[in-house]
Formats: C-alpha cells, sequence, structure tokens
C-alpha cells in the first residue's frame, strides 16, 4: 500500500508542476503532429525500452548500478530523446521545455525514493 501511496504522490505532484510551469511561461500544450516525428519518436521509444530490458541483467548480475540509478538513465534518455523529437517537429511550441523540466523533477524524485518511502511506511 505504501508504493501506491508514493505513486499517487509523485503523479499529483508533477500534474502539480506540468500546470504551474505551463502558467508560469505561458506554454500551451502541444502533440506531435508530424507523421515522420510520429515515427521517429515510437522508434526511439521502442529501442531505448529494449535496450533496458538487454541491459538489465547485465547491470544486476554484476551489480554495476542500483535498480533506482537504472530507472534515473532510462527515464532521462527517454525524456531527453522526447525532448529532442518536440524541439525538431513541433516548431510552434515550446513544448520541450514542460519536458526537460518533468524530466528534473521525476529524477528528484527518484534520487528521493528511500526517503519518500521510509516516509510513508512509519
Amino acid at each position: 500500500m505504501t508504493f501506491v501511496w508514493l505513486m499517487l504522490t509523485i503523479a499529483v505532484a508533477l500534474v502539480i508542476v506540468d500546470v504551474a510551469v505551463r502558467k508560469l511561461l505561458g506554454i500551451k500544450r502541444a502533440k506531435l503532429t508530424d507523421p515522420k516525428g510520429k515515427k521517429i519518436d515510437l522508434l526511439g521509444r521502442i529501442i531505448c525500452v529494449i535496450l533496458a530490458f538487454i541491459m538489465y541483467p547485465a547491470f544486476i548480475e554484476t551489480e554495476v548500478l542500483e535498480m533506482n540509478y537504472l530507472f534515473i538513465i532510462l527515464f532521462t534518455v527517454l525524456f531527453c530523446f522526447q525532448a529532442v523529437v518536440q524541439y525538431i517537429y513541433i516548431k510552434e511550441s515550446k513544448e520541450f521545455i514542460i519536458t526537460l523540466i518533468m524530466n528534473v523533477v521525476f529524477v528528484i524524485f527518484l534520487f528521493n525514493i528511500n526517503f519518500l518511502l521510509n516516509l510513508y511506511s512509519s
């Protein structure tokens, strides 16, 4: 149950940050509509996920990284890739700024996941 509350907290915080930053910077929501951009975005996400599944056992067996650091790297790569695609294919919007800010907030939560779990379990 602790995990559910933690994920709910993170989701609510991300929504609040999204709304606040959009109002503060005056950025309207924009979607990726270019077919070429959609294909590149989908292909990039698939490649990132496949690489994560391939690298996961190697990292765990060799204990090179802890699990939360692996997730931090994965989500940072995914968010940055999405921001680059948005920057290239959504010319009239600054949607990539929101994506990068959401990445920073999410990484901060992931770095503090142990503290948050202890906070909810007490």
